[in-house]
């Protein structure tokens, strides 16, 4: 009895390091997967932001009555509801037709691995919308 109490001991102490070799080998992938999240997150994020931004921008455009200086009215509209960040482009209509808006902005991938999956870094965002106008 007392040489399998023994063997029990020996193999006690053998396993004492397992858990932080574990937690060592398991830290590295569990940071990248958790910060790969948060990236991913943060794009899905201004694509969404972009998205709303041109469609609220061509519906503001679409009312607007003053066609000469709309470009500059609807760049104020984001601005001002949306931030400095986003940078507007408006493709005003000849007459009555179809207004496009377009917002654009930039995301930095910043988890290594995950960035050497872009093309570039920071990686470009666009949205673009088309409504036609309001009489």
């Amino acid at each position: 009895m007392s040489t399998k109490l023994c063997r029990v001991a020996r193999m006690r102490k053998a396993q004492e390091g397992a858990a932080a070799v574990e937690f060592a080998v398991i830290l590295p992938i569990f940071l990248l997967l958790m910060l790969g999240i948060i990236d991913f997150g943060n794009l899905f994020y201004q694509m969404h932001a972009v998205n709303e931004a041109a469609r609220a921008a061509a519906r503001y455009a679409t009312t607007h009555q003053n066609l000469a200086g709309i470009s500059t009215d609807v760049a104020n509209f984001v601005q001002t509801n949306y931030g400095d960040q986003f940078q507007v482009s408006v493709s005003p209509p000849v007459s009555k037709g179809n207004i496009t808006v377009t917002v654009t902005t930039t995301v930095t991938i910043s988890t290594p691995i995950i960035s050497s999956f872009f093309p570039s870094n920071p990686y470009t965002v666009t949205g673009r919308c088309v409504m036609g106008l309001e009489n």
